[in-house]
């Protein structure tokens, strides 16, 4: 509500604004684009990793972006990989405590040689490849295998728009074994580089924990940036109930139907995260310390917190629907009202001037030198009249 405010303040238009809305109502199938560019079932098709076509053709150099990094209590080394093959033949140096995967652009041949190297399953490695899919948790006999939904505040920003609210989404699955973690995604931006920041501190609890805790650290971030994208759509439903009382337009209608369609999409995102996030902290095959537990109950109790916002913003959106029904139906009857006080003005002026059009030839007023002039001081009586009569009945502005 302050932008908004401070918008008006600055000599823009409400017609600007409402532009602004309409170029803000970004679909949220955009944000899937990156998901469009990836493999896709098709029918048919062979299940399996190794049946995919590109499964045996490397990546073009740069395309996809591969780090690692290994620490211990008293030790860190990160790098890129270029040739992963290789590096997967190496033995892992006896000072890591874990080793972290990241894979940036997913790509079959990628995920084959991962496949084939940690032997997790041929199907589970078709659904990292193919987007999106529902977030879930699958627990096996040496690894968690785990997928997300990511919301990452949008890239697509604009200084004449004031309101932009739809979020970046990206799929995020992750292998936990016991001293390594793989985690692929879609792009390289992600919400993770604070855990990188804080890997480099030998002090933090991070490099003295084991894989479990590296992963209840990314679920951490994931859930924690929810929180920013929850707080602009609570300042735009703001916006968008200051616009809905001043000036109901269809485009801040569309606008609000927009955000109820996202804030489903939200949920839908959610909700399946808290069930992550539960199971896992219910886990009992002990792949998961229970030094661990603790926080990510703390984990669930932020999805919960989640869940419940948007909720509530459900009910406000829903909420400023009818709010816009009313203020619609106000503005008619505002719109009535005039019309009708129009009309009350003017019809004993028509009945007084219908009664002398009448075509009858005796008729005293007419002769009358000063007919004309008394009859408008008349008319004019009567208005100031009827005027003064609404006034006092609080039908005409303040009584």
């Amino acid at each position: 509500m302050k932008r908004i405010k401070k918008t008006i303040k600055g000599q823009v238009s409400k017609e600007q604004l409402v532009a602004s809305l309409l170029d803000s109502t970004v679909d949220l199938s955009r944000t899937n684009s990156v998901n469009k560019q990836n493999h896709q079932i098709e029918p048919g098709e062979l299940p399996g990793i190794e049946h995919v076509a590109d499964a045996q053709n490397p990546p073009a150099p740069g395309t996809v972006l591969i780090t690692y990094t290994d620490y211990s209590p008293t030790r860190i080394e990160t790098n890129e990989i270029t040739n992963l093959d290789e590096f997967l033949k190496k033995p892992m140096p006896k000072w890591v405590k874990v080793r972290w995967f990241n894979v940036s652009t997913i790509h079959p041949y990628i995920i084959s040689l991962f496949q084939q190297h940690f032997a997790f399953h041929t199907l589970i490695a078709e659904d990292v490849l193919h987007i999106p899919q529902r977030p879930r948790i699958e627990f096996f006999d040496d690894h968690l295998f785990v997928v997300l939904r990511m919301l990452k505040p949008s890239t697509h920003k604009s200084d004449d728009t004031l309101i932009n609210s739809v979020p970046d989404i990206e799929q995020v699955s992750i292998f936990v074994y016991d001293k390594v973690l793989i985690s692929f995604q879609e792009a390289p931006d992600d919400v993770w580089q604070p855990i990188r920041d804080h890997l480099q501190n030998e002090n933090r609890r991070i490099r003295k924990n084991g894989s479990g805790y590296l992963l209840y650290t990314l679920l951490d971030a994931v859930v924690d940036y929810c929180f920013p994208v929850l707080e602009r759509y609570g300042d735009i439903l703001e916006d968008l109930e200051l616009l809905t009382l001043e000036s109901p337009s269809p485009p801040v209608l569309h606008r609000i139907y927009c955000i109820k369609r996202e804030l489903i999409l939200l949920r839908r995102i959610i909700w399946p995260l808290r069930e992550v996030v539960d199971h896992l902290y219910r886990e009992e095959g002990g792949r998961i310390e229970e030094t661990t537990r603790p926080y990510l109950r703390d984990v669930y109790e932020h999805t919960i917190q989640i869940v419940e916002i948007v909720e509530s913003y459900r009910e406000i959106a829903s909420g400023l629907t009818d709010l816009y029904m009313s203020a619609i139906s106000n503005r008619m009857n505002e719109i009535m009202k005039m019309l009708t006080i129009m009309a009350s003005v003017f019809i004993p002026l028509t009945f007084i001037s219908g009664v002398y059009g009448m075509n009858f030839q005796f008729m005293p007023e007419l002769t009358w030198r000063w007919g004309y002039p008394l009859i408008w001081a008349v008319f004019i009586m009567i208005t100031i009249g009827l005027l003064i009569f609404f006034r006092r009945k609080g039908w005409l502005g303040n009584s």
